[in-house]
């Protein structure tokens, strides 16, 4: 990568020398390592901060349950208001907190304010379907794939949660509540203040920390595509909206959805057989649109550059090896093991 001169055009780079008389040392090599170390300061900060964010919500669900308990309420809700009590929980500390955290790292450029019409809208719409459908094509191979190795299935614990839970408790976690909380928390607060370390380091850094968030295999692979897309719109609209909007849809269509599938099965096989084909048919339709639209339009992306001026590879390793991120990492791993 070429370096751009941050100092204005008075100095050269390359040789890490000026040309005239009495210019001295280039900047280059300060400059340089400043930057590196601002921005390994910076993504470890994040690292720390979502460490906390998944400690306090998983912290807030365990003291929800235990005030239950406690105050004898538990026996007096059914699952379903008690789950939808626990799911909701994780949100009113660790939102706030996450927000007052993000405050505190210093801001590098800002989202773009571009605008976008319907069709845009509606055609990333259908690549973040395809990329949903095939994310969860691919967790599913991979956990039946496991499973056989362990020698036993192994459990996919978000869908037996769904598939137990009433509509309307869906519609109020997974619908409503999560799509606005996770936006926030994996868009906002985060591209606000890392923008302008470029669009790639951005996306990928909201994709991971959003993927890793959900715990598990599963929901990995889809989640990661789903947050790299949701990045770039936020990256380029400023539109928290859009995403939120976006998220809902999705998780509508990810999650009562199927359940209406299975209830129509249940209470008529055929019917039930038609519209699992039909299913099967739209998610395969989905993929080869998301598949069509990215070699169409892949040239009219746009990846900006940012302001931080470093080599590929050190911006990589300045983003990632790094204490905060590092921890963030491990407990990944350690939820991720956990849920095999």
């Amino acid at each position: 990568m070429d370096y751009q001169n941050p100092y204005g055009n008075n100095m050269e780079y390359g040789n890490g020398y000026g040309s005239g008389p009495g210019w001295g040392p280039s900047p280059v090599p300060d400059y340089e390592k400043q930057q590196v170390r601002r921005t390994r300061r910076c993504f470890s900060r994040i690292g720390f901060i979502y460490v906390i964010y998944l400690a306090v919500s998983m912290a807030s669900q365990w003291l929800a349950a235990f005030v239950l308990i406690l105050t004898g309420l538990s026996p007096k809700l059914d699952d379903n208001l008690y789950m939808l009590v626990s799911l909701l929980a994780m949100y009113p500390a660790a939102v706030p907190l996450t927000a007052l955290l993000m405050k505190q790292v210093p801001k590098v450029g800002q989202p773009g304010k571009e605008r976008w019409g319907i069709g845009k809208l509606a055609g990333f719409f259908l690549f973040a379907l395809g990329l949903l459908y095939a994310g969860n094509i691919i967790g599913t191979v991979l956990m039946g794939l496991a499973g056989d190795i362990k020698g036993e299935p192994i459990v996919n614990e978000m869908e037996e949660m769904v598939m137990s839970m009433e509509i309307w408790t869906i519609l109020l976690a997974a619908v409503i509540a999560a799509p606005i909380m996770e936006e926030l928390v994996f868009r906002k607060f985060l591209l606000d203040r890392i923008a302008g370390y470029g669009h790639w380091t951005a996306i990928m850094v909201s994709a991971v920390l959003f993927g890793i968030a959900h715990g598990n295999f599963y929901q990995f692979f889809y989640a990661f595509g789903l947050g790299a897309v949701f990045a770039y719109i936020y990256l380029h609209t400023g539109k928290i909206v859009y995403t939120i909007g976006f998220h809902m849809l999705i998780n509508f269509m990810g999650s009562i959805l199927p359940m209406g599938l299975v209830k129509a099965a249940e209470s008529n096989q055929v019917i039930g057989g038609l519209l699992t084909m039909g299913n099967v048919m739209m998610m395969f339709g989905f993929m080869i649109c998301a598949v069509v639209l990215l070699v169409c339009c892949w040239r009219d992306l746009h990846f900006d550059r940012g302001s931080i001026f470093l080599p590929a590879g050190k911006k990589i390793r300045a983003t990632w090896l790094n204490a905060g991120m590092a921890l963030f990492l491990l407990w990944g791993v350690a939820t991720f093991a956990l849920s095999l």
